[in-house]
């Protein structure tokens, strides 16, 4: 399976754009506009942005190089808290998963029984809220290197 390699996230009056190849692709790294955060950044502004690239970057994506525009969300990803805040949703999830009897178990990715489809939803809600939990500390190191600047 492979992985979206981002080195630069760009936000332009036109959209967001990101700086990506495939790691199963010898391409160089080639620029595009993303619809879809584009789209968030529009409804949501940074904050949303912030928590789509997070999500993106547990899910199936990973950063790579050292341009300054990743340098937030490293920040963010790569951090003990970060660990923390994963490890208590992550393990709600895992309860909640485990309440649930071995039928619902066995449906939940296929043909869902109701407690099933609770449990997806579930999963869904709390994989937002850590998200985005995460992602504020994006603004944390925003917040730092505002006062840096001030001190010089």
């Amino acid at each position: 399976m492979s992985a979206e390699l981002i080195n630069r996230i760009t936000v332009k009056k036109d959209g967001v754009y990101i700086s990506s190849h495939s790691s199963n692709d010898t391409a160089s790294f080639h620029s595009w506009r993303c619809e879809g955060l584009s789209e968030i950044y529009a409804a949501e502004g940074q904050k949303g942005l912030d928590r789509e690239i997070v999500c993106m970057l547990y899910e199936y994506c990973q950063l790579r190089g050292s341009h300054k525009s990743s340098n937030r969300y490293r920040y963010a990803i790569d951090s003990l808290q970060a660990r923390e805040i994963y490890t208590k949703y992550n393990d709600k999830i895992n309860e909640r998963y485990e309440s649930l009897n071995d039928a619902d178990k066995k449906s939940v990715w296929y043909k869902p029984t109701e407690k099933a489809k609770e449990y997806r939803a579930y999963e869904r809600e709390m994989r937002s809220k850590m998200y985005s939990e995460i992602a504020k500390r994006c603004e944390e190191y925003d917040r730092k290197q505002k006062n840096k600047d001030i001190e010089r």
